[in-house]
């Protein structure tokens, strides 16, 4: 159940710092601010997912970090060859790439990809070649598991060899993906029937940046936290 918050009609009333436990102030109509819990979506909430061209994305990198205060009485000439457009997109891109692959999914505009799937192969996996360009995969799902694959990337991870016995390897109940190279194996492997009910990627497409607007709040230190 929400929790409500009510804020103070004026600060310019004064501060009491007195607290009567039996006297509850009634709630003000425009000031009340509700708080939702974790696993309730506010009815408000909305994202909006940015595809910015080469060009706007430079607007916008200018816009937000390369301001500085006009010279008012000063002339400012500099004869060295610095291209500035050519270091703001060496700073674009390296701020994307981070972006794609630390951030998290809410900062990101995923693709979700539908992909036809093979026959199990020789280790009893699915094995998927995702388009080129595929940074990151956010989630991953097939209709015969119960939950979403646990994503692993790490080619040393203790997961990978368990997958290698039928006793040890992930079941339909706690399911596991690994991606490399391009190439996404899914544990267990898909039944007969199966078909894919989510394969949402972080891809990274040439001339092209998707985020969501949210993450224009790191631009500037290129750091993307939750």
């Amino acid at each position: 159940m929400p929790l409500r918050i009510i804020a103070p009609k004026s600060l310019a009333c004064g501060l009491n710092f007195a607290v009567n436990p039996h006297h509850t102030p009634p709630p003000h109509p425009l000031r009340t601010v509700t708080i939702y819990p974790p696993h309730i979506t506010p009815p408000f909430s909305r994202t909006m997912k940015l595809t910015l061209d080469l060009s706007e994305m430079l607007d916008l990198w200018r816009l937000h970090y390369a301001g500085s205060p006009p010279l008012a009485d000063a002339v400012f000439r500099r004869n060295d060859g610095i291209d500035s457009t050519a270091v703001y997109i060496a700073a674009i891109n390296r701020w994307y790439s981070r972006l794609l692959r630390e951030a998290p999914a809410s900062m990101l505009a995923p693709s979700r990809l539908d992909l036809p799937l093979p026959p199990p192969s020789a280790d009893a996996s699915t094995v998927l070649s995702l388009p080129a360009g595929t940074v990151r995969v956010l989630e991953v799902r097939l209709a015969s598991w119960l939950r979403p694959a646990e994503v692993i990337t790490d080619p040393s991870s203790p997961q990978l060899p368990l997958q290698l016995h039928r006793f040890t390897r992930a079941t339909a109940a706690s399911p596991v993906a690994f991606f490399s190279g391009g190439e996404l194996r899914l544990y267990p492997a898909a039944t007969a029937a199966d078909r894919l009910l989510s394969l949402d990627c972080a891809v990274c497409e040439d001339g092209l940046y998707e985020f969501d607007d949210s993450a224009l709040a790191c631009l500037h230190n290129y750091t993307c936290e939750s």
